[in-house]
């Protein structure tokens, strides 16, 4: 690099470094990191962190650890994206204990967690990962800890992960609870997550009178839907204010059925649920 008498500098390693690893040639990449100290250059936390990304990318996690431990012993503190990278990496090599553990010590060295961080260890692999496994009450516990210990907000996804999770094991109490305390927190529910509800009070194959106890709950989450706006866009072409609210539940129902997110004997519920609904309504004394 010094043949035609240019110095190198750290950032130019860096832009080297930088694209050995996009072309997966990490070894090589790692090499030239030593040979740059070996020379007397400072890696800055960009050079870590090339390295570190690459590293991660072809799951050699025992190597980025060795990495990260050299960070610090020269002297370059790992930043978010640091860590973010090591969890990521060490998400998809399914290590959940060095996982928690890089956690812990990322939160000891000072460097705030972020929303990608949460949603790492949340989304990709422990929530879900504990939910698939049965594991419900440590799934539900460490939801709790990631919000209330570490203040990192939640976010959509990360509730309908839990969401789903309890509502197949038929623990409506808590994923009602789930499912209202999103709107507290000013994290709004997307149709995924009204689907989930919706499925949670209707899907029991074994109890059919079960199911019919619970569609009147079921079409609330369906005009809670209509009140929202998520709603198909044909609803929006309704231009008298009256039909829109009679016509919405009844399209949002049928939409359900056609993108086959809820089978045609709950379509038949449903539907009925709604138009007993409306019955109610009409019966109810007026007090003006």
């Amino acid at each position: 690099m010094s043949e035609n008498g240019c110095s190198p500098d750290i950032w130019t390693y860096n832009l080297v470094i930088n694209g050995l690893c996009k072309m997966g040639c990490v070894s090589d990449a790692n090499n030239l990191v030593n040979d740059a100290i070996a020379k007397g250059y400072v890696p800055d936390v960009f050079t870590f962190n090339t390295l570190i990304d690459g590293y991660c990318k072809q799951l050699k996690m025992e190597t980025t650890i060795q990495i990260l431990n050299k960070m610090w012993s020269h002297g370059v503190t790992p930043d978010v994206i640091t860590y973010n990278s090591v969890l990521n990496g060490l998400c998809k090599a399914v290590k959940n204990e060095d996982l928690m553990e890089t956690f812990k010590l990322m939160v000891e060295k000072g460097c705030v967690p972020n929303k990608i961080t949460y949603n790492i260890l949340t989304e990709s692999l422990l929530i879900s990962g504990f939910a698939n496994n049965g594991d419900l009450k440590g799934a539900y516990q460490l939801f709790r800890r990631m919000g209330e210990q570490y203040k990192v907000s939640h976010t959509t996804a990360t509730y309908n992960i839990m969401i789903n999770a309890f509502s197949e094991k038929l623990d409506l109490y808590t994923a009602e609870k789930l499912f209202h305390e999103m709107g507290a927190e000013g994290c709004a529910p997307d149709t995924y997550t009204y689907r989930v509800m919706i499925d949670g009070f209707l899907h029991n194959r074994k109890h059919r009178f079960w199911i019919q106890h619970r569609v009147h709950e079921a079409v609330d989450i369906i005009h809670l839907m209509v009140h929202n706006g998520i709603v198909p866009e044909v609803v929006n072409t309704i231009s008298d204010s009256d039909k829109k609210v009679v016509a919405a539940p009844k399209i949002v129902v049928e939409d359900l059925l056609k993108r086959s997110c809820i089978t045609y004997y709950a379509y038949e519920l449903l539907y009925d649920g709604i138009r007993d609904k409306k019955t109610q309504k009409q019966k109810l004394p007026n007090r003006h």
